[in-house]
């Protein structure tokens, strides 16, 4: 069953839950659980917004990973100890084949990843290394195979992107397939397939002086203003063919996305500093279009034909 954004903020879970697990409640002025091991294992801490993930980790080599995965992220990495944590992660290696419960149905795809649930648990994997899931308990626990580090970079990021995501739904926050900009205070939200021309677009208009949320990895939610779209990734993810009508992001093109000739990653602030706003209160919403026409135009388009079509939206939550 595919999560869905909904037209209005009231069945939308409130944003904080308390974290309550008894296992990591202090008890008689002593630290438990989660505390004890922080202070064992030196756990990294995560925030953002009022979100604070715990991070545990075992085996060589495995931390470089957890930085890579957070560094695009708008995640703030803290010290100290945390008294409440909303969602814990812990990370693995292994040799071992993945170990799927017989009771799973699926597997669904989702980008190379197959899902599989099962008792309201839900695991992703590509066969080798598994994201085991349990999203109301705010439970994640990453198995990487040991080839995992030789993965094109996009595919580790979607591998950890979308369990993340799923951690976080719960809480309030969910994924929407959008490009976010702003222009004299009002927000504005491209929406469209791949390919539909989102990121030009975003780009287009960051190069004439609008600020960008991102180019197409947003999280929504409530707020006392209306819907919230925040930054689920600064960089751009690119066709290097766009460096023909944008030469000056040609130096910026960071490495390839999949491991090959395909899109590569662009830091704006690089090229067009000053220009990133980390949120915005959307009040215009574009679908883009790819069409056989010299010139772009607008077309208005009544609300509940605009409502359908963010439903539509091709969400990275699929379940």
């Amino acid at each position: 069953m595919r999560r869905r954004l909904q037209g209005t903020t009231d069945s939308l879970v409130p944003l904080c839950r308390s974290y309550n697990k008894e296992t990591y409640k202090k008890n008689d002025g002593k630290m438990r659980g989660w505390e004890v091991e922080m202070i064992k294992a030196g756990v990294n801490l995560y925030s953002f917004c009022e979100i604070t993930v715990g991070v545990k980790w075992e085996g060589q080599g495995v931390e470089g990973e957890i930085e890579q995965f957070f560094s695009p992220l708008p995640f703030v990495k803290r010290s100290g100890i945390a008294h409440s944590v909303h969602i814990e992660l812990k990370f693995i290696t292994t040799d071992a084949p993945v170990d799927i419960p017989h009771s799973a149905s699926g597997p669904f795809s989702c980008y190379d990843l197959s899902v599989y649930e099962a008792d309201g648990h839900v695991s992703l994997t590509d066969g080798l290394s598994i994201f085991q899931l349990q999203p109301q308990a705010g439970i994640g626990i990453v198995t990487l195979h040991r080839s995992f580090k030789e993965k094109p970079p996009l595919s580790k990021y979607n591998f950890f992107l979308i369990g993340l995501i799923h951690l976080l739904s719960p809480l309030g926050f969910y994924d929407l397939h959008a490009a976010g900009l702003v222009r004299n205070g009002i927000g504005y939200l491209l929406l469209g397939e791949s390919g539909s021309g989102k990121s030009s677009t975003a780009l287009s208009l960051v190069r004439q002086g609008w600020h960008y949320v991102s180019d197409d990895a947003i999280l929504v939610r409530p707020s006392a203003d209306g819907i919230e779209a925040l930054t689920f990734r600064r960089h751009f993810y690119l066709d290097p063919v766009l460096a023909h009508q944008f030469p000056e992001i040609a130096p910026h093109l960071k490495g390839s996305a999949m491991g090959d000739h395909t899109k590569r990653f662009l830091d704006v602030e690089t090229v067009y500093p000053g220009r990133f706003r980390p949120g915005c209160i959307p009040r215009v919403l574009i679908y883009t279009h790819i069409v056989p026409q010299p010139v772009s135009k607008l077309i208005p388009i009544d609300k509940t034909t605009a409502l359908h079509q963010i439903d539509e939206a091709k969400c990275v939550t699929i379940f």
